[in-house]
């Protein structure tokens, strides 16, 4: 699954330490090139966060994985974003040939 849009907003990277050891993240907001343009709030942990180098205003498209977890009778969802590439409309031509061809 995958997400296209333009950075608006990148928050402070965050630390910390758990059970599992030590862990990093730093989370964007990004507004997608949908019809109705959406805000979508993502999270690059780890090793991702090291090579995390774009800026409010550069348009990207991001491959993403979205989990729930539960915490104290509530769920939390993170949209966490895996792989990053600079968005070009070569990608738009890509998706477009591929719906094509799809039967759903």
């Amino acid at each position: 699954m995958y997400l296209q849009g333009k950075i608006i907003q990148i928050f402070d990277e965050q630390s910390g330490e758990s059970s599992n050891g030590k862990w990093r993240k730093r989370e964007f907001v990004m507004e997608t090139f949908a019809k109705i343009p959406r805000k979508v709030c993502l999270s690059v942990r780890g090793e991702g966060v090291a090579q995390f180098r774009y800026n409010v205003g550069d348009a990207i498209q991001s491959s993403i994985d979205i989990e729930s977890r539960e915490h104290n009778g509530r769920y939390y969802t993170e949209v966490r974003a895996w792989k990053i590439e600079p968005y070009s409309k070569q990608h738009e031509e890509n998706l477009s040939e591929s719906e094509e061809e799809s039967p759903f």
